[in-house]
């Protein structure tokens, strides 16, 4: 799910992101007040066979709000970028379709995290995906390396969200595609239920937007064809709900 790498203020929105995730990939038999695993996978229309080709330990730390490949085939060979890539279940799928002549770079900010991905790539034989320790605001990748850049229910982890968004963008090559599955404020919630306390920042609440003003900073960070493409029912709170975002990086 988080951004990533370097040190932050305590208490920051980072600090608790780092804290909370760590907590989920040491301890995922955790109530955490939110769906997680293969079953919320499953209900979020996963197809059952990514869901029982991958272990178990692919998915126990799972917290996915959608389903990104629902927006679009990945295809062999290409190369996938995960954004916030937690224990590394998108990446491991991603790493299925894109196959050997593939790669999938996973990127979190949560070192647990960064390294379950690791071995849980390893354990699903797949040597083709590999997972970095870093901020997304930051990503230690060449321009244009990417094909495809996923994420799911990280961006909105984000405090600056317009970095994490260009930085998306230079990393993409010319018609690449993005497509994310994020948290969103609920458009037919009250206002009462979108207030968020600064506390539940990394439970995926306080920093979401409004659909619209999610879409709208993807056309102002030079994406085209972009798309909210529906919602996904998942909740962390009374006022937030996951949405499905596409868009491409013009040619």
């Amino acid at each position: 799910m988080p951004q990533g790498g370097s040190d932050c203020p305590a208490g920051s929105p980072l600090e608790q992101v780092r804290l909370l995730y760590t907590d989920l990939a040491n301890h995922p038999e955790k109530d955490f007040g939110w769906r997680k695993g293969r079953e919320n996978a499953r209900l979020l229309g996963y197809a059952g066979t990514w869901l029982d080709r991958l272990p178990d330990s692919v998915w126990e730390s799972a917290a996915a709000v959608g389903n990104p490949f629902s927006l679009g085939p990945v295809n062999a060979g290409e190369s996938v970028i995960d954004i916030g890539c937690g224990a590394g279940a998108d990446a491991c799928i991603a790493a299925l379709m894109v196959g050997g002549s593939g790669r999938v770079i996973g990127v979190d900010c949560t070192a647990a995290m960064v390294v379950k991905a690791g071995e849980n790539a390893a354990v699903a034989g797949l040597p083709q995906a590999g997972f970095l320790d870093a901020e997304m605001r930051q990503l230690p990748l060449p321009d244009g390396i990417a094909d495809v850049v996923i994420s799911n229910g990280a961006i909105n982890l984000a405090e600056d969200k317009t970095a994490v968004l260009q930085e998306i963008f230079r990393v993409l090559r010319p018609g690449g595609r993005l497509q994310i599955a994020d948290m969103v404020r609920d458009p037919g919630a009250g206002d009462s239920a979108c207030r968020a306390a600064p506390q539940s920042w990394a439970n995926c609440v306080s920093g979401t937007l409004d659909p619209g003003a999610f879409a709208s900073m993807l056309n102002s960070a030079g994406f085209v064809d972009v798309a909210h493409a529906g919602f996904t029912g998942y909740r962390t709170a009374p006022g937030t709900i996951g949405a499905l975002f596409r868009g491409v990086r013009p040619d």
